[in-house]
């Protein structure tokens, strides 16, 4: 988790220009209330409350690493929006599919984890919640991106060798 945080400290260093102290209290609190209206919302109770706690963490830590990876693609694509060139372009919208690619293998491979703890609704339910609270989040980030400029096409005029 620790390593997590560092990363997730040096990452966003530059977007917030906040102190090391000052991120990492941010994303803990955020972090802290997050799971605060999980568990309220998921109305778990003892045993189950328990395993699943301990399982969403598990899965917000792997999360982060992918959150970390959409924030890298952010801050390339943030560098020269207004000009990217064809090959830059290609590499973001690889990187790009692959982090979505990623993020959903790691959904499966925890869907199947919490399955074996609560009962598939209560999966859905989760879930359902969990892709509110990234939507709200995602709301907030789409409005901070500006849409990349439109290609401009090169005109091949005739022949250039006379």
């Amino acid at each position: 988790m620790k390593k997590i945080i560092v990363a997730t400290l040096i990452s966003t260093m530059a977007l917030f220009g906040m102190s090391n102290n000052e991120i990492e209290l941010l994303l803990i609190s955020k972090a802290a209330e997050k799971k605060a209206v999980v568990l309220v919302n998921m109305e778990l109770r003892g045993e189950k409350k328990e395993a699943f706690g301990k399982l969403y963490d598990q899965y917000q830590i792997a999360l982060m690493k992918h959150r970390l990876q959409e924030l890298e693609i952010i801050s390339e694509y943030a560098k020269d929006f207004n000009i990217l060139t064809q090959d830059a372009s290609n590499r973001l919208i690889v990187d790009w599919v692959s982090a979505e690619e990623s993020a959903m293998v790691l959904k499966k491979e925890y869907i199947a984890k919490f399955k074996k703890i609560i009962k598939s609704a209560d999966v859905i339910r989760y879930f359902q919640i969990e892709n509110r609270i990234q939507l709200a989040n995602e709301m907030k980030r789409a409005n901070l991106i500006p849409l990349a400029e439109p290609a401009i096409e090169q005109q091949v005029q005739g022949n250039t060798f006379q």
